[in-house]
């Protein structure tokens, strides 16, 4: 499945000269944005996006560990309206073996509002299917929220939030089935080309977590990354992923 990936990344790259120049990446879930940080754009209308990562997490528990590729799709369906999937693939689970599948999330995003300065609302929302294995994955749910963002100085600050429904195939019976999840943080270009992020996000589970990662934006249409996140609290001691993701317009 490794080698799989990075035929495609080669394949993307291949293709990169013949799209119109469109970058980006998207957040889990599929929508835009970096991976732990909501956007607050959306895809023009007619965009395509295709975006793959391998994500390595450590847990804290037993010192288990699992190797997950997200895959997922985001396009541009109107202006100002864009709507995405993901589907995650789990190539290995120390923990949990027999189903390679994780559960499924759909969802759109609308630009709500704009204002100068690059300042801007998107109104969020998504489905998260019962596709993954019970105890692993935490089931149905129901996500709307928002996302904003600023620019000051050199840094573009973002942050978003959102309000979970969660079905019944909670794993952690302790805790209140709906919560709210929350990130924050900044984007800066240190060169026409590279861009670093750093965010933290969690949620009223008691789950958090600060990250940082770099986007090379390569060719014209082509964004390679990786990422580093480190568990403050919760389940997740650490995490590494490293992806690509492809934009073309005029589809």
């Amino acid at each position: 499945m490794i080698k799989v990936f990075l035929v495609v990344i080669t394949i993307l790259a291949a293709s990169a000269a013949g799209g119109d120049s469109v970058q980006g990446t998207s957040t889990q879930g599929g929508l835009s944005g970096f991976v732990f940080l909501p956007g607050s754009s959306v895809l023009q209308e007619g965009c395509l996006r295709i975006q793959g990562r391998l994500n390595y997490i450590n847990l804290k528990s037993s010192s288990d560990s699992y190797l997950v590729l997200p895959l997922n799709v985001t396009w541009g369906l109107m202006d100002g309206f864009e709507i995405g999937g993901e589907i995650p693939i789990y190539l290995d689970d120390s923990a949990r073996e027999g189903r390679l599948l994780g559960d499924i999330t759909a969802g759109c995003a609308w630009l709500y509002e704009t204002a100068r300065g690059g300042s801007a609302i998107v109104l969020r929302g998504q489905l998260r299917l019962p596709t993954g294995m019970n105890g692993r994955d935490r089931g149905s749910e129901l996500v709307l929220g928002a996302a904003t963002s600023t620019t000051f100085r050199l840094f573009r600050l973002q942050a978003s939030a959102s309000y979970v429904l969660n079905g019944s195939r909670n794993p952690f019976k302790d805790r209140i089935s709906d919560y709210m999840n929350f990130s924050f943080g900044g984007a800066s270009y240190i060169t026409e080309d590279v861009q670093i992020v750093c965010a933290m996000d969690g949620n009223t589970w008691g789950d958090a977590g600060l990250s940082g990662s770099g986007v090379l934006y390569l060719f014209d249409s082509i964004s390679l990354f990786g990422v580093l996140r480190a568990g403050l609290s919760g389940g997740e001691t650490y995490s590494i992923s490293a992806g690509a993701a492809w934009t073309r317009s005029g589809l």
